[in-house]
C-alpha cells in the first residue's frame, strides 16, 4: 500500500447506535486530492457523479473542515503506522506531495516486479528460520491518489501466489479491506486461499448505495465473519492453512463509545489509535469468541475460553 496505508475521510462517523466508527466518503476523499493536495489531473480518476459532489463541496467546506480531512487522511490514520508524517508536523500536506512524487511515473506492473524481486530474495532466509510472510491487502482495494495498488482482489492475489509459489509465501486475509470493495465476495475468496492464508483480520464492512464504506458490526456487513470463521477453522483442523500451523486470527478495528464526556463508555479522550478503541474492541472480541466458539461446536472441534479452569 504505497504512501497511505489506509485511508479514511471521518474517523468519527456517527451510527444509528449511537457509537461512531470511521467512513470513507468517495466525494470527500475526491474533494482532498483535487481542491487541498491539488495532484496534477486528478479529476481524470472520478466519475461525473462524484465530481457534482465535489463542486457542492466546494460551496460549503470552512478552513476547520479542511484541516480536518488532512488530518484524518493524511496525519491521524498514518502517523501511528509509518511515521513518515506525524501531529507536529507543520506542513503535512506538502510532505504528502513529496512521498506521492516517489511513485511518480511507477506502474502496476512495475510494483508487482519489485514485490516479486522482494520475496524471491528473503525465501531462502524465510525457509532457513521457518517464517512466514503474508501480505495484508490494500485498504480500501481500489485505486487512489494515482497510486498502483497491487493486492485488492482474487486476481491479484492469484499473481504474487503464483510469482513466488512457496508455501512461506501467503496471505493475511483482511475481511475488512476485502469487504470495502463490491468486487470482492470474501466468502468465496476465504475458500480459494484458506491453504496459503497465514494470518486473519476479523472485521467487516458495510458499503452505501453511492460507494461510501463504514465498519459495520462483527457479526454483520459485507465480511460474513461467521462464514469466514467456519472456514478457517475447517481448515486448520485439517491442517490446510498456515502450513498445517494453528491459524491466528484476531479482531480488527471497533467502533467509538460515546457518553457524556467523563463517562463511564466515554472513549473520546483515551488517547486510542483511529479504530482501535479498548471497549470498541473488547466488545467486538466477545462477539468473535461467541462465533468461534459455536463454529467449533459445530465442526465437533473442542473450544476452550482462555483464561478458565475449564
Amino acid at each position: 500500500m504505497p504512501v497511505l496505508d489506509w485511508a479514511r475521510t471521518d474517523l468519527s462517523h456517527p451510527n444509528p447506535n449511537g457509537t461512531t466508527n470511521l467512513y470513507f466518503s468517495h466525494a470527500q476523499f475526491a474533494y482532498f486530492d483535487i481542491c487541498i493536495l491539488q495532484r496534477a489531473n486528478a479529476k481524470n480518476d472520478y466519475s461525473q457523479e462524484v465530481l457534482d459532489e465535489v463542486e457542492k463541496l466546494k460551496q460549503i467546506m470552512t478552513p476547520e473542515d479542511n484541516h480536518n480531512l488532512v488530518e484524518n487522511i493524511i496525519v491521524k490514520t498514518q502517523g501511528f503506522v509509518s511515521g513518515n508524517i506525524s501531529e507536529g508536523d507543520e506542513h503535512p500536506v506538502e510532505l504528502f506531495r513529496e512521498l506521492l512524487d516517489l511513485y511518480k511515473g511507477i506502474t502496476k506492473e512495475q510494483l508487482r516486479e519489485n514485490m516479486r524481486y522482494f520475496l524471491e530474495a528473503i525465501m531462502p532466509v524465510c525457509k532457513e528460520c521457518d517464517m512466514y510472510m503474508c501480505v495484508h491487502p490494500d485498504d480500501p482495494p481500489f485505486p487512489i491518489l494515482g497510486l498502483p495498488r497491487i493486492v485488492t482482489n482474487k486476481e491479484d492475489i492469484q499473481w504474487f501466489l503464483n510469482a513466488v509459489d512457496d508455501p512461506h509465501n501467503g496471505l493475511t486475509f483482511c475481511a475488512g479491506s476485502f469487504s470495502a470493495g463490491e468486487h470482492n465476495d470474501c466468502v468465496a475468496m476465504a475458500k480459494q486461499f484458506a491453504d496459503r492464508t497465514h494470518f486473519v483480520h476479523l472485521r467487516s464492512c458495510y458499503i452505501f448505495p453511492n460507494g461510501n464504506f463504514t465498519e459495520a458490526s462483527h457479526l454483520g456487513g459485507r465480511g460474513h465473519l461467521i462464514e469466514l470463521c467456519r472456514i478457517f477453522e475447517k481448515a486448520e483442523q485439517e491442517g490446510k492453512c498456515n502450513s498445517g500451523r494453528r491459524l491466528p486470527m484476531r479482531v480488527d478495528h471497533g467502533m467509538t463509545f460515546t457518553d457524556e464526556p467523563g463517562g463511564v463508555f466515554d472513549e473520546s479522550n483515551h488517547g486510542h489509535n483511529a479504530g482501535y478503541t479498548l471497549l470498541g474492541r473488547m466488545f467486538a472480541m466477545g462477539q468473535i469468541q461467541g462465533v468461534i466458539a459455536t463454529v467449533d461446536d459445530e465442526l465437533g472441534i473442542e473450544y476452550k475460553q482462555p483464561g478458565f479452569y475449564d
